[in-house]
């Protein structure tokens, strides 16, 4: 995969992450759907890019989405700082 490549799917992954906010307060029964499948593509992503499997940002953007898959009672405002820590993060790696 080119790096340009790389970089356009990264840089979709901040509308990805960000459309979680409106879906947890406003408890929508997709969420744990959504929840799931941005995780599994991004499992997916990082077989791909096999350069990303030690890279310390890519493996929080996992855990943050793992945390929320696993804690869906907890706090809105936790969420929304994890959400905009993980577009952070996003744009770090573009």
């Amino acid at each position: 995969m080119r790096k340009e490549s790389m970089r356009k799917y990264i840089r979709g992954l901040v509308d990805r992450f960000f459309k979680i906010l409106p879906l947890w307060e406003n408890n929508e029964e997709s969420l744990p759907t959504y929840l799931d499948s941005l995780l599994m593509e991004l499992k997916g992503f990082n077989g791909l890019m096999y350069v990303l499997n030690d890279d310390r940002d890519y493996v929080s953007l996992l855990a943050i989405l793992q945390y929320l898959i696993d804690n869906p009672d907890t706090n809105t405002n936790v969420v929304k700082r994890e959400i905009f820590r993980a577009i952070s993060i996003c744009n770090k790696l573009r």
